[in-house]
């Protein structure tokens, strides 16, 4: 069985622009990114203690294992997808990345 690899997006975004954001987010970026080869799911948070400013998301995606999330860093199509993202609301928003690869999964 393969390890699969957790890709972590932390974005910190103004609430002023927070509903068209989130509308470009969910509707156009993340089917994209999801489309890529090896991507199983994704899941997306918004922190519950956020300040009036700013709102603060966590989006995780799930690889199916490292050199799925390998071909994807070194693809084309996701150097295009990062650059997208800049291109759109990258002055306007604070981004980190993550990945992480899975060391336990219990389920009860």
């Amino acid at each position: 069985m393969s390890v699969r690899v957790m890709y972590v997006v932390r974005i910190s975004v103004p609430v002023k622009i927070e509903e068209q954001w989130n509308r470009w987010h969910d509707q156009e970026h993340i089917p994209h990114v999801l489309a890529q080869p090896g991507f199983l799911q994704v899941r997306k948070f918004r922190c519950i203690s956020n300040d009036v400013n700013e709102a603060e998301y966590f989006v995780l995606y799930e690889l199916q294992n490292q050199a799925a999330y390998s071909r994807y860093v070194k693809s084309d199509e996701g150097e295009r997808l990062r650059q997208e993202y800049l291109d759109a609301y990258g002055p306007q928003t604070k981004i980190t990345r993550y990945a992480w690869q899975e060391t336990l999964h219990l389920i009860k």
